[in-house]
């Protein structure tokens, strides 16, 4: 059986992927990698780096042995698309899923404004409660970090034509239809960098895992990796 590895995304947890393994469980033998800082491995010291994310994927891919296919949900498809630039080894096909792919220092301070615990805790008391649920005492370190790394993002800007275009394996993109975080326009640019690339739309789904068309999404999976096989 095919083997397939589920990334989850900034401030995410690999059980958030467990519906979508569910789905998909009798096509392939999945895994679900979860990076350090994150869920059951979450700790006071935990440092977050785009090198250390890739470097946790690239021994994961080390360890299974064989040639694995991935699922990348947003942050997830920012550290395989990176790897995949970096060392391919181990990597049969990419599928990214509402990947931010362009960064600045103007749109990381956008996007950390949503990550301030205090705010979230006195403006949104059940998403803090459902972040304390997954990370456990350390879910506003879990922000800070993840604020942090995206500021770094903003300021290094890594995704670039010079880096895409060392990808060789098959990639897809996909984007939902009603993503507000991830534009069109940067994932289509991006798909042009890649060579033999595609980009898929889902329907009727939004940027959150938990507000995705699994069934969709689980069928793009399936046909894309049963295409190129």
């Amino acid at each position: 059986m095919k083997q397939l590895m589920l990334i989850h995304g900034a401030i995410g947890s690999s059980d958030q992927l467990i519906p979508l393994k569910e789905i998909l469980k009798d096509d392939f033998e999945i895994c679900l990698l979860e990076f350090s800082g994150h869920g059951n491995k979450a700790s006071a010291s935990d440092s977050y780096s785009l090198d250390s994310f890739s470097n946790q994927l690239g021994d994961a891919l080390d360890e299974i042995g064989v040639e694995v296919h991935i699922f990348g949900y947003s942050m997830g498809g920012f550290v395989a698309l990176w790897q995949a630039a970096q060392d391919a080894k181990n990597m049969a096909s990419l599928t990214t899923l509402g990947t931010k792919m362009e960064w600045s220092e103007v749109i990381a301070q956008r996007e950390v404004q949503h990550l301030n615990p205090d705010v979230i805790r006195e403006k949104v008391p059940k998403f803090a409660q459902a972040l304390e649920k997954r990370h456990g005492e350390h879910w506003q370190e879990v922000l800070n970090r993840t604020a942090t790394f995206m500021k770094e993002l903003g300021k290094s800007q890594p995704i670039q034509p010079s880096v895409m275009e060392k990808i060789n394996i098959p990639v897809q993109l996909c984007l939902a239809d009603n993503d507000v975080m991830v534009s069109f326009e940067e994932t289509q640019r991006v798909q042009q960098w890649i060579s033999g690339s595609t980009l898929e739309m889902l329907p009727n789904s939004k940027h959150p895992i938990e507000q995705v068309d699994l069934m969709a999404l689980a069928s793009t999976i399936r046909s894309f990796i049963n295409r190129i096989d």
